[in-house]
């Protein structure tokens, strides 16, 4: 029987597994996210957004961080029963969680969990009392030829980045099994190609960044991401990131997580391809989550783009690349590109040593 492929419309949350639960969720208080429930081994959070969650934190069962998987809100009752068709799915189970629901879990090339979500009551409330409003202000920015905001000034609070929703996530998979890792995603769900990033000695993708295709209506630049690793004998995730309002608050954020003493991984900067704004931060876990806003918007009429490999390809401003974000390693805070990679020389980026 011919598989259907299922129709998504958004992302709903990511599951982690934490050594240090306690920890963990010190940090993502500082990062932004509220803590909407708690049972003995998770914790449920949310942002400001309709989603009754958009992280699962979960007490891991030994001493190591752990990717589970990534969930999607689908679009019809018929998606879900759909995805149980899939090869080794799970029925349809209730969630048992805030918003209630069901899903249907199905496994990933790699083991990763893909989640199909229906039926959860949404939140109503957009703007979120519990969460610090950091702009006091009528929230009108003035421009050199633009002046909009006339008498009033614009004043600002300390403290974290308020988190709309999940925007995005990705996954580093092994040179060998990438172009299978693609036809899988593109074959289960309705993913398609925003924009990619080639090796211009071989023409081979090394990166893909896929929207929802919601057809002539906008969907975010990518909801998932895959890249390929000549290194890496598994697959890995290289981060999650969540939406927050504006630079303002988004910078203000940046301050927050430094003065609580958190780890930066890149930023702040922005993207060429998505055009976001980032700010990356390692975990209390270690693992890699960003600050994004300012994201292009595409739709079934947006052109598909491959750009070749290399910094130009990343970032149009902001710090210098750092061997963390590529690796997704803490050992490898401070160290930065003082030399970009040549790929037609198939040379790599040169890194500064790290300054004890």
């Amino acid at each position: 029987m011919a598989l259907t492929k299922i129709q998504v419309k958004s992302l709903g949350f990511v599951h982690y597994q934490h050594p240090d639960l306690e920890n963990a969720l010190k940090f993502f208080g500082d990062f932004g996210l509220i803590e909407e429930d708690r049972q003995p081994t998770q914790a449920f959070l949310r942002g400001s957004g309709p989603q009754p969650y958009v992280y699962l934190a979960e007490k891991s069962p030994d001493q190591n961080r752990h990717f589970i998987g990534a969930y999607w809100n689908v679009c019809t009752l018929k998606d879900l029963e759909n995805a149980t068709n899939l090869p080794a799915a799970t029925a349809i189970e209730e969630i048992d969680g805030p918003g209630g629901g069901q899903v249907v879990r199905v496994k990933d090339p790699h083991g990763f969990v893909v989640g199909f979500l229906y039926g959860q009551t949404l939140r109503t409330s957009q703007r979120d009392p519990l969460q610090l409003e950091l702009d006091t202000s009528d929230g009108h920015p003035n421009f050199a030829t633009e002046k909009l905001r006339k008498g009033p000034t614009r004043r600002f609070k300390q403290g974290p980045s308020p988190i709309y929703k999940l925007g995005h996530y990705g996954i580093g998979v092994p040179k060998a099994s990438y172009q299978d890792t693609m036809n899988w995603y593109s074959a289960v769900l309705n993913l398609k190609p925003t924009d990619a990033i080639f090796d211009p000695k071989t023409n081979e993708e090394i990166t893909c960044f896929n929207h929802i295709d919601l057809g002539k209506e906008f969907t975010d630049h990518h909801a998932f991401f895959i890249g390929s690793s000549a290194t890496s004998t598994v697959a890995y995730p290289h981060h999650c990131s969540f939406e927050v309002n504006d630079f303002d608050t988004q910078v203000l954020g940046h301050d927050w997580l430094r003065s609580k003493g958190w780890t930066n991984c890149w930023g702040i900067g922005r993207h060429v391809l998505g055009s976001q704004i980032f700010d990356y931060w390692f975990d209390a876990s270690g693992n890699v989550v960003e600050h994004y806003s300012d994201g292009d918007l595409v739709n079934e009429d947006s052109p598909f783009q491959r750009e070749p490999a290399g910094p130009n390809s990343l970032y149009i401003w902001g710090p210098n690349l750092p061997l963390a974000f590529l690796s997704g390693k803490l050992e490898d805070v401070g160290r930065v590109a003082k030399a970009p990679p040549d790929v037609i020389a198939a040379k790599p980026a040169v890194f500064e040593e790290k300054v004890a």
